[in-house]
């Protein structure tokens, strides 16, 4: 099942297997004759077990006691005495269910396909399983006794089968069904009640209705209150159970609460598989418990985690290959899943490979996957869009729709499909297939209009995605006409909201229709007078509003994304309507107005993602402050899903109380507050008193696939378009072959002519402070070069290394920053923790579940130049290090604060992906009492106190730079700034580890002789340039070291130990004098 929120592109599915089982002869596993084979079977004796087996098999046929003869089916066809042959197991079943027919006694062929069925599916064989029960349910009709016919426990499993097929349909029926017979019935079976309301708990769960789904796990809870305390009732079943409501939690936005929840099942199961001596039961509870690690990766993925979530699920895929049946369902699911765990991860290859093997599975299976196969479809078809390959995506998404339809059967629709439906319309709208897109669309227009959801939250988006469809065909008047449609939608008295929630979602899906509302009226306007454009800004701005309330209460990464989405595309074309005013009135004030746009949607993306972390603390706030802050959020959130239609008094008072607590912070806080909640739409008109006295800025900027330099003087700004398109090229092909200097020469000279010479006549200073955009972020500018060098050598006297000196900044907004450089006390202190071998063994060694073995940490690279340096540096500054085991997170934490250079030799990795999870890595723990992963992560720095002048992170390691780049350089500069970091000098990419350590070592020694940070840098780089040889000289070696923030030279603390050697020798001489004045005597 794809993610929560279905009107944008999702990637992901959750999990949910809900299915619980039912077996006659578990009520049997107690006889001591059968427990004692299970005990023998746990030892691994095997020879014994089937010698006692067939003993007590042989006095059963002698008594022909068929009672006891059907509990012993599944032993018959134990996996373990089939030495893990499925196939050998089920011939045995299936020969001693023949020898039991033979009595021609209806219950006793009931049960043996009943186990028989359990068997199969044990073996994979879901769609056997399936025909088998239902024979069963034949011969049970015919049975008298309503207990030993057991319909409703059939109907259960029936439902179960059917679940595990993908026909969800079928299964709720039957589950019904299962109800429905249980309610008539005299005597109340509470175990099978409890199983039937968990099962139709999930049923609801997959027909989108929550409080149903509610209302059937709770009663599954109140059921285990009346059965018997075994460990099946007190461990497998309240899991279950709870697994479920931990999917639900996740639904309804409460993602700790599911995490915890899930960690607390995985827990429960593994106690019922250590306790239990039913192999069946073991079995079933293991698939759970993996099905319960594959939601914990889910949950994870929802809020960006998505490594950690490829671990648990690429884990959890593993062990079912390790553990199930070849044929197994769940190992295909797994595929699946992991598939779209890797897409998370941008692997779309890694992705492509998973997914092709999960169709080969499901092909090639005897099993009829509907559900599932719809949905490997349909994840194939979004890899295969995002590779390129539009023909294979059509060909699996025409497969998907077919496969849909066949298992919902004609003209039915299901809020999943319809889902689906508006994915594939903005696919074909995207490949200018016009009539598939408008067809698509279309369909799903006019369904609305005749369905209940006509004038509901789902109608509003397909009216809005027929909007949008047009719009990417370019027929603008289409698209002016349906967003016109679903704006007015928003004012009309008939709207149906089933609760406050969908008023508050449709608001909050407005800035999209006034969007496209704006763009079409722009493209259908060919005289664009300023006071057309004026109107259009208006419009949008109402749309930017809306945004800015709308991070307040973001759940997922899935609302994150749509936020950032949707903030981009309306900024992007706010600022497009800028510059046409600009260009038409050559008024600077709309060119302020662009920068200052610019500048915010940064400062936005970055509050957006603190604001889905709910577990943030800050340096210097009180917990308190903290606490009061996340209680009045979940409450407005709380007042937002609680409140009946209609009912908005709860919602307002919740707001108020919320718009006086931020007062409140502005007053008390005033940093804080600035950082997260205060307007950044401040004008930059004043901006020119910030730039530092001799200094250029440039501000490089992305809009709507343009490029623009802005060059910024004490004088004034001007602003130069470029050609992107060829800056692009020459930065991939300079990926593609970095080692290559005859090529790469002319790469970076048509690079200077494409970004730096145009402006180069407005650069009149040595000093300039960059600040690039987007892709821009992994191209060092120092290495451009004014004509196509033949050497590396011309590096010193051709590129702008030699002609500048280079610092970096991410917004201008930090320029207008006027705070004093801070002398402290301590000059340096480094942290290095190696990972040498020994460190990893000793770690291995603490380690006992292989779930927490953090396989990454294993993996790093050991870094013996760094620890020199900090040895060295340590020494030239009078400083202290942390080296190895003792540089850990907790040390760190603790010590760094307030020293003029803080030195991190150790990895880091920066996350676009997910940006607040970039982080540092430091030295595991040898305390098993410690509760820290050694990571210390973008959004846990700014409740460190990092005060300094300099912070050094050299080993950067960046994540995708093709995807959101530079994202998470950002956002880790922006947590080191606010911790109290004045600049930080790190790497654009993985840097040698040697050349880095020589470049920062004569950095250091120009540090200390004075000099500016940012020429330090600079002549460091070229001292280097001058004793490199060969490859070493090349710019992956040097150029990607650069000095983000303040550049002012550090006043380092002198060293009294000369003082005390010039008074020493002064006495010295003194006393030489007056002995040898006594001698002379």
């Amino acid at each position: 099942m794809k993610t929560i929120f279905k009107d944008v592109v999702t990637i992901f599915v959750v999990l949910l297997f809900i299915g619980s089982f039912h077996t006659t002869w578990s009520q049997g596993s107690d006889i001591q004759n059968i427990a004692y084979i299970q005990k023998l079977l746990d030892k691994e004796a095997l020879t014994e077990a089937r010698i006692e087996l067939e003993k007590q098999l042989d006095r059963y046929r002698t008594e022909k006691n068929t009672d006891s003869l059907i509990k012993y089916i599944a032993l018959v066809g134990s996996l373990k005495l089939a030495n893990g042959n499925h196939d050998v197991a089920i011939k045995r079943a299936e020969t001693f269910g023949k020898e039991l027919n033979q009595y021609q006694i209806p219950f006793v062929d009931k049960e043996v396909l009943l186990e028989l069925a359990w068997i199969y599916d044990d073996a994979g064989y879901t769609k056997r399983a399936y025909t088998t029960v239902e024979k069963a349910l034949e011969i049970a009709k015919q049975i008298e006794d309503p207990r030993k016919a057991d319909i409703s426990g059939i109907y259960h499993n029936l439902g179960y089968l059917a679940s595990n097929l993908g026909d969800m349909a079928m299964a709720k029926a039957l589950y019904t069904m299962s109800i429905k017979t249980m309610e008539k019935e005299q005597t109340k079976d509470y175990e099978s009640l409890h199983k039937t309301y968990n099962a139709l708990g999930g049923m609801m769960w997959y027909s989108a209705k929550l409080d149903s789904s509610l209302y059937y796990f709770n009663q599954a809870y109140k059921m285990l209150e009346q059965v018997e305390k075994n460990p099946m009732n007190s461990y497998y079943r309240p899991a279950l159970v709870k697994m479920n409501m931990a999917v639900l939690n996740h639904a309804l936005g409460h993602v700790d609460d599911a995490i915890q929840a899930s960690k607390e099942v995985i827990a429960s199961f593994q106690t019922f598989i250590e306790i239990s001596t039913d192999e069946s039961k073991k079995l079933r509870a293991l698939k759970h418990q993996l099905a319960a690690i594959d939601n914990l990766g889910s949950f994870y993925h929802s809020i960006g985690e998505f490594e950690r979530a490829d671990e648990l699920i690429s884990y959890s895929y593993r062990k079912k290959l390790k553990t199930l049946a070849p044929e197994d369902n769940n190992i295909t699911i797994s595929q699946i899943i992991s598939a779209q765990a890797k897409m998370g991860l941008r692997d779309f290859n890694a992705a492509n490979n998973l997914i092709d093997q999960a169709l080969y599975r499901i092909n090639t299976s005897k099993n009829t996957q509907f559900y599932w196969h719809a949905s490997a479809l349909s994840t194939k078809a979004t890899i295969s869009d995002e590779l390129g390959d539009f023909n294979n995506a059509d060909k699996y998404f025409v497969e998907a729709d077919s496969l849909y339809r066949q298992s919902l059967g004609k003209n039915e629709y299901t809020r999943d499909f319809l889902d689906e439906l508006i994915d594939m319309s903005l696919f074909y709208a995207k490949i200018q297939d016009t009539e598939k897109a408008i067809s698509l669309a279309e369909e799903c227009y006019y369904f609305i209009k005749t369905s209940d959801f006509n004038n509901t939250l789902q109608g509003f988006h397909h009216i809005l995605n027929l909007a949008e469809v047009h719009f990417k065909l370019k027929h603008y008047k289409d698209a002016q006409a349906y967003s016109n449609e679903a704006l007015n939608m928003l004012n009309n008295k008939n709207l149906t909201t089933t609760n406050f929630t969908d008023s508050i979602q449709i608001q909050y899906r407005k800035p999209k229709a006034l969007l496209i509302n704006a763009k079409s009226s722009y493209y259908l306007n060919t005289n664009k007078t300023d006071t057309f454009l004026k109107e259009l800004l208006n419009q949008l701005n109402d749309g930017i509003a809306i945004l800015n309330q709308r991070k307040e209460i973001i759940k997922s990464y899935d609302d994150l994304s749509l936020l950032i989405t949707e903030n981009n595309e309306l900024f992007d074309f706010s600022k497009q309507i800028l510059l046409d005013l600009f260009n038409l009135t050559d008024n600077q004030a709309y060119l302020s107005k662009f920068l200052t746009l610019h500048e915010s949607s940064v400062y936005n993306r970055i509050r957006s993602r603190l604001n889905l972390k709910n577990n943030l603390a800050f340096a210097n706030i009180p917990k308190e402050i903290i606490a009061r802050e996340t209680y009045l959020k979940n409450k407005m959130n709380a007042s937002i899903e609680s409140a009946t239609d209609g009912s908005f008094e709860t919602f307002f008072n919740t707001n108020s109380n919320w718009n006086s607590f931020l007062d409140s912070l502005k007053n008390n806080y005033p940093k804080y507050y600035k950082m997260r909640y205060a307007s950044i739409e401040e004008p930059l008109n004043k901006l020119h008193k910030h730039i530092p006295e001799n200094t250029t800025v440039v501000r490089y900027v992305f809009n709507d696939n343009n490029l623009y330099a802005i060059v910024l003087t004490e004088n004034g700004k001007q602003i130069f378009k470029l050609n992107y398109k060829t800056a692009k090229n020459n930065i991939l092909k300079l990926t593609e072959n970095p080692f290559q200097i005859k090529s790469n020469g002319i790469h970076l000279y048509n690079l200077y002519k494409t970004l730096w010479k145009p402006l180069e006549p407005a650069i009149a200073t040595k000093k300039v402070i960059i600040i690039p955009d987007g892709e821009l972020f992994n191209l060092s500018f120092e290495m451009l070069t004014d004509k196509a060098i033949q050497s590396y050598s011309e590096f010193t006297t051709n590129s702008l290394l030699a002609k500048h000196i280079v610092s970096y900044n991410y917004s201008l907004f930090l320029l207008g920053n006027e705070t004093k450089t801070i002398g402290y006390k301590e000059n340096f202190i480094a942290f290095v923790p190696e990972f040498n071998d020994k460190m990893k063994e000793e770690y291995q060694i603490k380690i006992k579940d292989s779930l927490d073995l953090d396989k990454a940490y294993l993996t790093l690279l050991p870094q013996p130049f760094t620890k020199d340096l900090a040895e060295k540096s340590s020494h030239l500054f009078n400083g202290d290090s942390f080296l190895n085991e003792n540089s850990t997170e907790h040390i760190f934490k603790n010590s760094a604060k307030e020293h003029k250079i803080i030195h991190i030799g150790t990895h880091a990795e920066s996350n676009n992906l997910s940006p607040e999870l970039s982080r540092l890595v430091f030295a595991k723990s040898t305390d098993a009492s410690s509760k820290e992963d050694g990571y210390l992560y973008t959004y846990e720095i700014y409740n460190i106190n990092l005060s300094s002048n300099l912070a050094i992170l050299t080993a950067c390691e960046t994540g995708k730079p093709s995807y959101q780049a530079g994202e998470g350089m950002i956002s880790l500069a922006h947590a080191f700034n606010y911790a109290g970091s004045e600049s930080i000098l790190t790497s654009l990419w993985k840097v040698d580890e040697q050349s880095s350590a020589e470049i920062i070592e004569l950095f250091y020694k120009n540090i200390k002789n004075g000099m500016d940070k940012d020429l330090a840098l600079q002549q460091a780089k070229l001292s280097y340039l001058t004793t490199a040889k060969g490859r070493t000289m090349n710019p992956q070696y040097w150029a990607g070291l650069v000095l983000i923030g303040d550049t002012s030279p550090i006043n380092l603390t002198t060293s009294n130990n000369y003082l005390y050697w010039i008074l020493g020798f002064a006495i010295l001489s003194i006393l030489l004098i007056i002995l040898k004045r006594k001698g002379n005597k």
